[in-house]
Formats: structure tokens, C-alpha cells, sequence
């Protein structure tokens, strides 16, 4: 798929591809863990280039664009 995040579209900075899996990851802190507080912290989101496997990650959500 094709994406874009804050109405730009997003292509890959190592092979200029366009097309990407999405996925979300957890962006976990330390002290979050120790107390067992995990589900408080952030999600990213993070695009995986379909070329090259590079990950983009974004605080923001990527939107699927034509």
C-alpha cells in the first residue's frame, strides 16, 4: 500500500519506494516496565518498505493514499 502521513506522501530514504506494510509498535520507557505500567506508553506507527525492508517509524498515523 501507499501512505502518507500529514498529507505528505511517504516514500522509503534508502530506495525511493512508495509501497509499504503498516504496522504499530509500542514505545516503551523504563520506568513504565518496572512499575508494570507497559499499556500507558505511546504507540508509533511504522512503515516497512516492501523493496528493502527499512522501517520508517511516525508518531502520527500513516493514512493509505491512491
Amino acid at each position: 500500500m501507499k501512505y502518507e502521513v500529514r498529507n505528505h506522501k511517504i516514500y522509503c530514504p534508502i530506495c525511493n519506494n512508495d509501497t509499504f506494510e503498516k504496522d504499530y509498535r509500542q514505545l516503551n520507557t523504563k520506568v513504565a516496565t518496572f512499575f508494570n505500567f507497559d499499556w500507558a506508553n505511546q504507540d508509533a506507527t511504522i512503515l516497512i518498505c516492501h523493496q528493502c525492508t527499512h522501517i520508517s517509524w511516525f508518531m502520527d498515523d500513516a493514512y493509505e493514499r491512491n
